[in-house]
């Protein structure tokens, strides 16, 4: 099947989960301080881009596909910088500004192109309301795949009830997980985990076949039909329960610059292929070389269409 940025143009992805703004402070260092042994960064550029689940909407508008993204925000300037972006990216934007919460906000300092340090801001993370369960109940019916970007802030908090209302729809939901609680990702379509996150759901294993055994077994006692796993610079790999099949797809990246963002790029790629119904193992290998192309840019770092296609 050949594939044709028109494929896209008429899909729509629903995107759900924790906005993040990221900020970056560019510089180098080139003395340690004389107040204690830590070094001074001259910083020479700043950078705010969309992370989290704004990242995602940022990736699969860029493959083409009509985005709407529904989260909650502080009211404030951080929140307001991640919805005019959205916007200026022609993402649809249901996002509430909740005076109760405070945008969350990564802060990296960066030297040399080196990562030196990482400041979070996380006091008081939006979380789900029942104005945007409302919304998202709205949505959910016009959209053609919908993702949960999960990254623990909060929004996600009442995920089981969200993915029921996929299912009844008929809709296809892909997760990208956070945290141990599988019942928090019952019925998913696929879920997306790293290494460390899949560690932490099927718990612990002896060997290779003992942690194969467990992660169909996690599938099938809570309805996922299908986990693609993404193993850094080792590659992805795809179970699939009603096969119980595992398919591995080397990384095809010679060198690993950054991987922040490419969990995003993953399932961005996998979820516009699903909206129309590509094979997921030939999609999987798609996703795989966005991945390996991602990990070599600096930063949360959208794929584009031209770029793997």
């Amino acid at each position: 099947m050949d594939i044709n940025k028109l494929n896209f143009q008429n899909k729509t992805i629903l995107i759900v989960g924790d906005v993040i703004l990221d900020e970056y402070f560019l510089g180098n260092v080139e003395r340690i301080s004389p107040e204690a042994p830590v070094p001074i960064l001259n910083v020479l550029e700043t950078e705010e881009r969309l992370g989290g689940a704004a990242n995602v909407a940022l990736n699969c508008r860029s493959l083409g596909c009509k985005v709407e993204i529904v989260s909650v925000t502080g009211n404030d300037p951080e929140g307001q910088f991640l919805i005019d972006k959205l916007i200026e990216k022609k993402v649809s934007c249901f996002i509430e500004k909740n005076n109760q919460f405070k945008t969350v906000k990564k802060t990296r300092l960066i030297s040399n192109s080196q990562q030196i340090l990482r400041i979070d801001e996380e006091k008081t993370p939006p979380q789900s309301t029942n104005r945007m369960l409302k919304t998202f109940n709205k949505r959910v019916k016009y959209a053609d795949v919908i993702i949960f970007s999960d990254y623990g802030k909060g929004v996600l908090k009442e995920l089981p009830h969200l993915i029921a209302q996929t299912k009844i729809y008929n809709k296809k939901c892909l997760v990208d997980p956070k945290g141990n609680n599988l019942l928090k990702y019952k019925g998913a379509y696929i879920l997306t985990p790293n290494l460390k996150e899949i560690n932490k759901l099927v718990g612990h294993y002896s060997n290779e076949i003992d942690f194969k055994f467990k992660v169909f077994k996690m599938m099938k006692e809570n309805d996922i039909q299908n986990i693609v796993l993404t193993k850094g610079k080792e590659g992805i790999t795809l179970f699939q329960e009603n096969k119980k099949q595992e398919i591995s797809f080397q990384a095809s990246a010679s060198e690993v610059y950054d991987v922040t963002g490419a969990g995003d790029t993953v399932i961005s790629v996998l979820s516009v292929l699903e909206s129309i119904n590509y094979p997921l193992n030939n999609a999987c290998e798609i996703a795989n070389k966005a991945g390996g192309i991602i990990v070599q840019k600096f930063g949360t770092t959208s794929i584009t269409f031209e770029d793997i296609f």
